[in-house]
């Protein structure tokens, strides 16, 4: 049990970050959390092993919301989930503000916004969550080698819109 606790402890901001992002309703994301970790310890001599904990977490609690969702009509399968449900504000630090003309802030989010929902989450797991290709290819649903490949054009197509301030973008968007 206390195994248990240190782990919704350790994880509980996470999830409700991440499943704020798959949907804005505040209630079906707590609600999936609790779902979640009452599954996990009903269940929890079935769990199988890992060796990411939070990836497995993250895995989970996205497929709990896409289930909740389903339910209430909202989405009618995981593409059409995949497609419309991500929506992440990418932040730029506030204390950069002074280093960064604002022009180069407001193209910087003018870009991000410009990218596809499924886009945006691609590059959350990859640059946020720091998750292998494996790991987003199995998260949504998509062969490792796609996943890379999405990756690799979402990229492309921010270094086409930004050209110079790639890096300044990364930086200030990932950073953990």
């Amino acid at each position: 049990m206390e195994a248990f606790r240190s782990i919704y402890s350790a994880f509980v901001g996470k999830l409700y970050a991440y499943g704020h992002k798959l949907t804005p309703d505040i209630q079906i994301v707590e609600d999936s959390i609790q779902e979640l970790f009452l599954d996990m310890y009903t269940h929890r001599q079935n769990l199988s092993e890992t060796n990411n904990l939070e990836y497995y977490l993250l895995k989970a609690i996205r497929q709990v919301i896409f289930h909740r969702l389903k339910n209430e009509n909202r989405f009618y399968s995981m593409d059409d989930f995949n497609s419309k449900a991500f929506n992440v504000d990418f932040e730029i630090e506030k204390n950069n503000h002074d280093d960064i003309r604002q022009e180069k802030i407001e193209r910087i989010k003018k870009s991000l916004n410009s990218l596809t929902p499924k886009n945006r989450e691609i590059l959350y797991l990859k640059f946020y969550r720091r998750f292998s290709y494996q790991q987003i290819g199995e998260m949504l649903e998509m062969q490792p080698d796609s996943a890379k490949k999405q990756v690799y054009r979402v990229i492309a197509k921010l270094k086409e819109d930004l050209s110079s301030q790639l890096l300044q973008l990364l930086y200030l968007c990932f950073r953990a």
